[in-house]
């Protein structure tokens, strides 16, 4: 549902892995008319990079699940923190709820959205990463990103009656749910 929150006519490049799973969500997104950065953590991340740097410079968009391909679930990596800081471009958190829908089993609990559902787009404030900051600082602003979007995503599902999906309990920096 995410493509539907950006404002149309605008060019963004989502992040997807190059791994079978995300290639057919490639091939989908693709009929939506976002276009695709390949690569992730373990594979290709450098490429990647470079690639989002380039459509940032370029002045258009670039999306990414910051929990990636393969979580912890709702816990940012380090990739969206290295992103921004190198761009100079802001975080912008954002997420849907819908009221209708099927939660997956799979490790990010996934929502596949029901015909004739009630939905919201929920966008946390922007936040921007100096492109001095130091590892630590690099940690904070990870752990911020985090915060704003668990408190984005609990806010949306709350609005349209959905139960809260709540992070995995292994995060790095708390040792638990927040």
């Amino acid at each position: 549902l995410m493509p539907h929150a950006w404002k149309q006519g605008m060019t963004i490049h989502m992040l997807i892995s190059g791994h079978r799973d995300g290639q057919l969500i490639a091939k989908t997104v693709g009929h939506l008319g976002i276009h695709t950065v390949t690569g992730s953590s373990s594979k290709g991340g450098a490429a990647a990079l470079k690639r989002m740097m380039g459509v940032l410079k370029a002045g258009e968009y670039v999306g990414i699940t910051p929990d990636g391909p393969r979580g912890p679930r709702m816990r940012a990596s380090d990739g969206v923190v290295a992103v921004a800081r190198l761009s100079g471009a802001p975080v912008i958190p954002a997420t849907y709820s819908v009221s209708r829908c099927r939660v997956l089993g799979s490790w990010d609990r996934f929502i596949v959205a029901w015909p004739f559902f009630r939905g919201v787009f929920v966008w946390g404030e922007p936040i921007d990463i100096p492109r001095d900051a130091d590892d630590e600082m690099q940690e904070e602003y990870r752990y911020r990103i985090e915060e704003a979007l668990n408190d984005i995503c609990r806010e949306a599902d709350q609005m349209v009656g959905q139960a809260v999906i709540e992070p995995a309990s292994d995060s790095p920096r708390t040792g638990g749910v927040s």
